[in-house]
């Protein structure tokens, strides 16, 4: 049902906003990145919500699939990068991740769809609808993000372990909330290529509060 992705996309937005208030106070791009992550989240539901509503078209499919499956968890693994390393490592990263971006819009506004496979009530499935090229970046892109955001809570958890100290006990706690977020997503992707739209959305819902709690977490200061 389109309900499902609206909501997501509302709750999102939502989200994204609270980010971007709190990027406005802060300055931190840490915040900046996470905000963008999640706008992307809400962009790509909301043209998965006008898909199911209306009636799919390749715009709806490209935004959707560009925004939800290719560019959005390197923008999460970007905010990553900038909460636990160098502030210059992640200017760099920034760079990558602006110039994967491009590559990524590229690709997926070039490819040639399958238009008979977007008449479904339901998501269509990315590997009905695309062709290979954009399916191939769509898995590196998710996986190395992926590995990043979680290698993230992994790597801050291991500080802990080793130094017991309550500010890095903080990061780890967001960093795994931020990282079981996106794997609640990643889990919800594979319901989508299987036309499971529905069981996507909640996931998108679902993780995008984990991955919100795990970003605001990382503004609390650490209690002595």
């Amino acid at each position: 049902m389109w309900v499902f992705p609206v909501t997501a996309a509302a709750i999102s937005g939502a989200l994204a906003a609270a980010l971007g208030r709190s990027w406005m106070q802060t300055r931190r791009p840490n915040l900046l990145a996470w905000c963008l992550a999640l706008s992307l989240f809400a962009i790509a539901s909301l043209a998965a919500g006008a898909g199911m509503l209306i009636g799919w078209t390749t715009a709806w499919f490209r935004i959707y699939y560009l925004f939800g499956a290719v560019v959005n968890v390197p923008v999460l693994a970007l905010g990553t990068i900038y909460l636990l390393a160098p502030r210059r490592v992640g200017h760099v990263c920034a760079v990558v991740v602006a110039l994967g971006a491009v590559s990524a819009v590229f690709t997926v506004y070039s490819a040639d769809l399958n238009v008979s496979t977007l008449h479904v009530s339901g998501i269509p499935s990315g590997r009905d609808v695309m062709p290979a090229g954009p399916r191939a970046l769509s898995r590196y892109y998710s996986i190395a993000g992926s590995v990043v955001v979680v290698g993230g809570a992994l790597w801050s958890a291991w500080r802990l372990a080793r130094r017991r100290q309550g500010d890095l006990w903080r990061l780890a706690r967001a960093n795994v909330l931020i990282a079981v977020g996106t794997l609640v997503v990643a889990i919800g992707s594979i319901f989508a290529r299987y036309g499971r739209g529905s069981v996507f959305a909640i996931s998108l819902a679902v993780g995008a509060l984990l991955m919100f709690r795990g970003f605001m977490t990382t503004r609390v200061p650490a209690r002595r």
